[in-house]
């Protein structure tokens, strides 16, 4: 088996993609012959090395080099890849298009593959070489999101920005129609991807494997003063704006109804904007990255997902449920996950968001008796028995078809 992702998955992994990553490759290299194959930039580079990473890893595209040929070959192909990327955000990363044609070992990989799995569009993108390279090989492309859908919700403030990303949008979706059409098998991880890429019959909806261990109750705290918890990546463009949207708009809010609460963003890559944004305001923390995101969901009162852009389904929010916090969401930080009733409140209005934050933080046990029943659906729902179930379906395998699944 080949997949051929974005980026890897490894323990203590900070975005969403990565734990999905780490996810998958645990549970299927027990069960199959697993090769990974990433583009050779350093941050994969360095995530092959750390614990818990898969065990075969071909990093393909920018080899690192001391001598001044090597360093102008990556070069221009960075600078080509960013060039044409402005053109199409969606296209494959080009150094690892380059690196998979001349590569010795990444060919004999894809071409001794019984089953090709493309993680995230712009591997999909490359199914036509791959179906060239191995006609025989069950290849099935794994959305995480549609892109044609996250394109149409960037900003679009100028008649050139609407111009620009409604162009970048169609373009997508020409693509997205393509490549559906040429797949074995579609995988995504919502019914509403699966609306979005037009109901094709060879779609399955693999549901991620976020629910762990043993469940354990969230302990609601007392009336009052409590803290509201944002975790999220926030090196991404979506993450940090609604970082920077909650300070400006929606804590003041909370703040004029709750004088007591307390925000805390968890998660790294702050911008230095977002640092800007939060200095000085003593009841705002900027933690950054945090190694356990455990005693985080336990101490917090109520979880807050305020993404406004981006598509597909958002794990904060799962991962939220799980923990059997309350969870206060905008509509794009629901969407995929399951139904409205899950959520504490679901709306997209800054008044609204504020008084319902405010609202838990006033009545936390009655937040928290609606909140157990929505961590017993999520924990059911994103079980991962099933997902193994459903990946190894998706790849054409089963129990006694040369694997087992675990018991």
């Amino acid at each position: 088996m080949v997949v051929i992702a974005t980026t890897l998955g490894y323990d203590g992994v900070p975005h969403a993609g990565g734990t999905y990553m780490k996810a998958l490759c645990d549970s299927m290299e027990p069960l199959v012959d697993l090769t990974v194959v990433v583009p050779g930039m350093r941050s994969n580079r360095d995530a092959a090395a750390r614990p818990g990473a898969p065990r075969k890893v071909v990093p393909l595209g920018l080899e690192p080099s001391s001598s001044l040929p090597g360093k102008a070959a990556n070069w221009l192909s960075v600078n080509a890849d960013m060039r044409w990327r402005r053109r199409d955000p969606g296209m494959p990363y080009l150094p690892l298009l380059t690196d998979l044609v001349r590569s010795r070992e990444a060919r004999a990989a894809i071409r001794a593959a019984d089953v090709i799995d493309l993680q995230w569009s712009d591997s999909i993108r490359l199914v036509h070489l791959l179906r060239w390279l191995n006609p025989r090989a069950r290849i099935v492309g794994t959305f995480h999101d549609v892109m044609s859908q996250s394109f149409l919700r960037e900003p679009q403030d100028t008649p050139a920005e609407r111009r620009y990303w409604q162009r970048v949008a169609r373009n997508s979706h020409r693509h997205e129609t393509r490549m559906v059409a040429a797949l074995d098998e579609v995988v995504v991880f919502s019914d509403k991807d699966v609306e979005l890429l037009g109901s094709p019959r060879h779609t399955r909806v693999v549901r991620p494997p976020l629910a762990q261990g043993p469940l354990v109750r969230h302990q609601s705290p007392q009336p009052g003063d409590g803290t509201v918890l944002v975790v999220s990546y926030l090196a991404r463009d979506e993450n940090n704006k609604a970082a920077l949207w909650t300070v400006a708009e929606l804590w003041p809010r909370v703040l004029d109804r709750a004088p007591g609460a307390r925000l805390r963003l968890v998660g790294g890559g702050a911008s230095d904007e977002l640092r800007q944004a939060v200095d000085g305001i003593a009841s705002i923390e900027l933690a950054g990255f945090v190694d356990d995101l455990e005693a985080e969901y336990a101490a917090a009162a109520v979880a807050l997902v305020p993404v406004l852009q981006g598509a597909g389904v958002k794990f904060k929010t799962i991962e939220a449920l799980l923990h059997g916090v309350p969870v206060v969401t905008t509509h794009v930080g629901a969407e995929g996950v399951g139904p409205d009733e899950l959520f504490a409140a679901l709306t997209d209005s800054p008044d609204s968001l504020a008084g319902a934050m405010a609202d838990v933080l006033a009545d936390p046990a009655a937040a928290q008796a609606h909140a157990d029943g929505s961590q017993d659906w999520a924990r059911t729902e994103f079980a991962r028995p099933r997902f193994v179930e459903q990946v190894l379906a998706s790849w054409g395998l089963a129990p006694g078809a040369g694997v087992a699944t675990p018991g």
